[in-house]
């Protein structure tokens, strides 16, 4: 496992990554640092973009919300990450629509319901990108009978969803189980021609892909993008535009989506969360998201946290949000929150 720490400097933050057995010492910190919260943030493998919104987000909180001193441990995804956060390891991490909807219905990996999971909030929406290799035969999902195919990382919401998909599409592949990393030198070594990506445009997963061995990304068609809509809610009907990011490419494509955010439990305390959210929706804190993903600029991440949530939201996010004059769904209201 990979550790991304944030170490001071006497001015700022700044993200240092560690190797399994790597050990970096921050040095003496201030004395202003002893009154901070120390947390820990799961976050997705380091080579998604995900992962470098999460630093930039980690380090901005770090330098601008009043209390706060974070680290990132590198889980794996949305499973990996809730997973670890019900279990109590870290104090918030990614997460997304699906997972947190296995996650409070106690499903799939999930034993039981989790009644104290919460969300923090949404900063994306998150399209299902169906990535092949431009030499290959597959036209269409339907040519995904038989095909190998990466369902996404090894422990991701990205793997789960993609299963589900084609299970519900009748589409049956010869799965490739692997960690992202390994997936990609698999793609780019000509051992496998089709993976499965989540995320909007420019993806530096796919531009990876795409630099050695030239993709094409495949479209569902309406029927299909409905009929998963239609069996599982947290889905919803999409489109994408690659632009000109991987060569010429289709466009628009039909797919389906999620959303991507951060959640926690209950256990978190209410000014910290209210802390986090103030700045995470703020004008500055949205631009420096966009620091580490630049799609963070284009998008709205308090309405789209009232749009797609499933779990609760934190008290803390309810209070900034009733302060700020939004209605907040009854659903989204934990039992904990108190006018």
């Amino acid at each position: 496992m990979r550790l991304t720490t944030l170490c001071s400097n006497g001015n700022s933050m700044k993200p240092l990554v560690l190797g399994a057995t790597g050990v970096v010492m921050c040095g003496m910190l201030p004395l202003s640092a002893e009154a901070q919260v120390r947390l820990a943030m799961g976050g997705t493998h380091s080579g998604s973009s995900f992962y470098s919104y999460q630093v930039a987000v980690v380090s901005d909180w770090n330098d601008n919300v009043e209390g706060v001193g974070m680290t990132i441990q590198e889980l794996g995804g949305a499973d990996a990450s809730t997973q670890g956060l019900l279990r109590g390891e870290i104090d918030m991490g990614i997460a997304v629509t699906s997972s947190d909807h296995q996650a409070v219905e106690g499903e799939g990996d999930f034993s039981s319901p989790a009644e104290n999971l919460r969300t923090l909030y949404f900063f994306a929406p998150l399209p299902l990108n169906w990535v092949v290799s431009a030499d290959s035969d597959i036209q269409s999902l339907d040519d995904l009978n038989g095909a190998e195919l990466n369902p996404g990382g090894r422990g991701t919401a990205t793997e789960g969803q993609t299963q589900t998909v084609l299970d519900v599409l009748g589409i049956e592949p010869d799965y490739y189980r692997a960690g992202g990393d390994d997936a990609l030198d698999a793609y780019q070594n000509r051992n496998l021609d089709a993976f499965v990506k989540a995320g909007l445009h420019p993806d530096g997963y796919i531009q990876q892909a795409h630099s050695s061995r030239s993709i094409r990304l495949l479209s569902m068609n309406s029927e299909q993008a409905e009929q998963v809509a239609e069996a599982y809610p947290y889905f919803s009907v999409g489109e994408i535009d690659p632009g000109d990011h991987y060569g010429e490419q289709t466009s628009p494509l039909a797919t389906v989506q999620t959303g991507i955010g951060i959640n926690t439990t209950s256990e978190l305390s209410e000014e910290i969360a209210y802390g986090i959210v103030e700045r995470a929706f703020s004008e500055e804190g949205i631009k420096a998201a966009a620091d580490g993903y630049v799609p963070a600029s284009r998008i709205d991440p308090l309405q789209l946290t009232l749009d797609v949530s499933v779990a609760p939201l934190h008290a803390g996010v309810i209070r900034y949000l009733k302060e700020h004059g939004h209605d907040v769904p009854e659903h989204l209201v934990p039992p904990e929150y108190a006018e």
